[in-house]
This record gives structure tokens, C-alpha cells and sequence, in this order.
């Protein structure tokens, strides 16, 4: 090192910068790439025509920059040796390349290998090296700005929030893990409910690999983030008056106000009606027009990162699906999932859903966590043999808030403690 270092740029002394082997070896490993290539240019051009040595040229350039970008992008000591630089102002930009030149000139100097430096052909590669490092620098300050950005907004959107509509929980009910959930089996035993006429496999939903799963509700306030919208809307309540806000609008109304006001999210509430045709009640075709629907708005708002399908159950007359939170009468809540799978024929090949571990995965953290904050909150997870649009994106959930016997006040109350476990599960939060 010291023979190619000890020597002055402007003010500085190189002798006194230790610059790692490894950012030395990454360093020549891509400057020996670009001397072959370099060489193997001008040897055709010896013997080619002009167009021929265009051609080459171009095609040369273009890959010892994507060369270059690889290397650079994937190694921590570049990004060593650039903070290393950045940090010392007084360095200009003639001496950051020179600093360059003189690590792979003096490694290229002890090495096996033997060039000559003093083509003219070795200043491009210094070139090339150089711009693809300072390439990389401007990505990655862009990049941290923008998260920077981001979560600030975050924090802006949640003090501005500082309406506190429902108290946050502490943890009443089982924390369960990966140790303590047992086997596939022992989960659905415990968790599941699998109609008769499908099929759920263990590979469906590794354990350990579903509870690891990342869930996000992306990017800032400033665009929407989330849609919530009702297949069925014309589902009502025991009490319901024919009012919209007496039906399972209503509940998605407080599920919106709950999530916008306290948590700082951008949210729609789609309550397009698409389960009436011609004036009538048509369940039928709910799902297709549904998906047309959503589909518009997704397209329309490409930053939105969860899907929600909010529905009302149907029971026995004789069911009431309540329990009692912060208080007040709650419903209970039923995460609900498709398979796209009969158990008597195997997969429904037009109703595949890319998305169907990432389903799995969410409503069994969400189950995961309502157990553990609120116990008696959420019914077992449903498990039927079609798809119920939740290929829509990948953290899609269909979600059962009570039943016809539940009040519409039982009901939105179920609203309040859902938004809570959303919150939870996909924002982020610290416990």
C-alpha cells in the first residue's frame, strides 16, 4: 500500500488512509474486468470495420456499467469507502478520483497480474468505476430522504390524530409463538374452522414461516393507504332501520373514522352497492361486480397496501355472537379465508390466487393477536373452497363483524377494537 499512497493530492496524504483489502480486491476485481474489455475492444477494432467497432463499443459500455453497478451496489465496504470521502470536505472531486486510481494502481502494481496504467484505455475504467460509485451515492441519499420523508409524515399524521377513540389494550389473553402454537394441526384444531368441502394442507401455511411474515400498511398519509368496501351491502342488523348507517355501511364507517383519526391513515370507504341488479337483491353476482369495482379504485390509487372486505354473518336465530370490550357490548368478528380448493377434485385452476400463504399469514396474526389482547374478540378462522376476490392484493382480508342477531350498535362497537389489531399487526407498532 504504501508505495502507491505516499504520495500528495492538493493537502492530502494518502499515506495516512487505511483503506480495507477486501474494498481493494472488490475494487480491482472490477477494474481487471473492464481491462479485459477494454483490450478485447481494441483488438477487434485492429481488425474490423468501423460499424463493427460501434457496435462492440456500445455493447462494451453497456455492460461494464451494469458490471460496475452490481459490484458496487452490493458492497458495504464501497459504501465504507464513500462515507470515508464524504466526510472529509476538503477532498475535491479530482482527488476522490485520484484517491481511486492510486488504490487500484498500486494494487494492480503488487499483484499477479500485469497491465499497463498508462493506456489511455485505463482512465476510462477509472471513469466508468468512479460514476457508477457516485450513481450509486445519489440513490442512495434519494432513498434515505425519501424515508426520511415518510416517517415523518407518519409522525406528523399520528399527532395530529391525537384522538383517542379507543384505548389501547395491554395483553389479557395467551402471547402465542411459534414454540407454543404446536403443530400445523394443533392450529387449525384450535383456530380453524375448514368447511367439508375443501381442503387445507400444511404447506399452505408453514407455522414458523406465516408468523415471520412482514405485513405494512405502506407509504404516508398524504395518499390513500387503505380501501375498505362491502361485497354485501345490503347486510343488516336486528335493529337496523333502513338506514345506511344502521347496516354494515355503518361499521365501515366507524372502522374508517377509527383508523384515520386515531392511527393517521388514509383511508376509503368504497359503500358502492354491489350486491343489488336491477333493483334486487343478488348476492349471485356480488363478487363479480365487487371486483370491478375495486379493481377501478386500485387502479385509481396504486399506493393503497390493504384490502378490506367488511360482511355480517348469518346464523341460527338462537346465536348471539357477542362478548363485552372497554365496556360496551361487542360484536364478535369471524376472519374469514378462500382456498380456491374442493377437497373432492383438488385446486380450482379459475380461481387461482397468487396471494393465498399471504391471506393465511395475516388473519392467523390477526387471530394471533387478538388472543392475546383481546380474548373472546374473534371467532375461530373460516376456511371455505372459493376465493371471495382476496387475490385483489397481497394483504387482502375478508372480515365477518357480527351476525343479522347483533345490533348495529354491537356491531360498530367491533369496529373500534378490529382498527386497534390492524394497527398492530401491519402498523408498526410498539407494544
Amino acid at each position: 500500500m504504501q508505495r502507491g499512497l505516499n504520495r500528495h493530492i492538493g493537502q492530502i496524504r494518502f499515506n495516512r488512509i487505511r483503506i480495507p483489502e477486501a474494498l481493494l480486491q472488490i475494487i480491482v476485481k472490477v477494474a481487471i474486468v473492464f481491462l479485459c474489455i477494454y483490450i478485447a475492444v481494441r483488438c477487434i477494432g485492429l481488425i474490423t470495420g468501423d460499424e463493427t467497432k460501434k457496435a462492440v463499443a456500445t455493447t462494451v459500455s453497456d455492460t461494464t456499467n451494469v458490471i460496475a453497478r452490481e459490484i458496487v451496489e452490493n458492497s458495504s465496504v464501497m459504501t465504507q469507502y464513500m462515507l470515508y470521502v464524504e466526510n472529509h470536505g476538503s477532498i475535491t472531486e479530482a482527488a476522490k478520483k485520484e484517491l481511486l486510481q492510486a488504490v487500484v494502481t498500486d494494487y494492480i502494481a503488487h499483484s499477479e497480474y500485469t497491465y499497463d496504467t498508462t493506456d489511455p484505455g485505463y482512465d476510462q475504467v477509472i471513469n466508468l468505476i468512479y460514476e457508477n460509485m457516485n450513481a450509486i451515492k445519489d440513490e442512495e441519499t434519494t432513498t434515505v430522504a425519501e424515508q426520511q420523508e415518510e416517517e415523518t409524515s407518519k409522525e406528523k399524521s399520528v399527532e395530529t390524530a391525537a384522538k383517542i377513540i379507543v384505548p389501547m389494550p395491554e395483553v389479557k389473553g395467551t402471547v402465542y409463538t411459534a414454540k407454543n402454537l404446536g403443530s400445523f394441526q394443533n392450529v387449525l384444531d384450535k383456530f380453524y374452522t375448514v368447511t367439508a368441502t375443501t381442503e387445507m394442507y400444511s404447506t399452505d401455511m408453514p407455522i414458523k414461516k406465516a408468523l415471520n411474515k412482514k405485513f405494512r400498511i405502506k407509504g404516508s398519509n398524504k395518499k390513500p393507504q387503505i380501501l375498505i368496501y362491502h361485497t354485501h351491502s345490503q347486510e343488516e342488523f336486528c335493529n337496523s332501520t333502513g338506514d345506511v348507517s344502521t347496516t354494515i355501511i355503518g361499521v365501515g364507517d366507524r372502522l374508517e373514522k377509527v383508523l384515520t383519526e386515531q392511527f393517521g391513515y388514509n383511508v376509503i370507504h368504497d359503500d358502492s352497492t354491489y350486491d343489488m341488479v336491477n333493483g334486487k337483491l343478488d348476492r349471485n353476482e356480488a363478487y363479480d361486480q365487487a371486483r370491478v369495482g375495486v379493481q377501478k379504485i386500485l387502479d385509481k390509487y396504486p399506493t393503497i397496501s390493504l384490502v378490506l372486505d367488511i360482511h355480517r354473518d348469518g346464523v341460527n336465530e338462537n346465536t348471539h355472537l357477542v362478548t363485552e370490550i372497554n365496556g360496551k357490548k361487542t360484536a364478535q368478528i369471524m376472519f374469514f379465508n378462500g382456498m380456491s380448493r374442493f377437497k373432492s377434485t383438488g385446486d380450482i385452476d379459475y380461481l387461482y390466487n397468487p396471494y393465498l400463504f399471504e391471506n393465511l399469514a395475516l388473519s392467523l396474526q390477526m387471530k394471533i393477536s387478538a388472543e392475546a389482547y383481546y380474548p373472546g374478540f374473534t371467532r375461530r378462522n373460516y376456511v371455505n373452497a372459493y376465493k371471495y376476490n382476496l387475490d385483489m392484493c397481497s394483504q387482502c382480508m375478508l372480515i365477518e363483524v357480527g351476525a343479522q342477531t347483533n345490533t348495529y350498535q354491537e356491531a360498530k362497537n367491533a369496529a373500534e377494537p378490529l382498527a386497534v389489531l390492524i394497527d398492530k399487526v401491519m402498523g408498526g407498532s410498539e407494544d
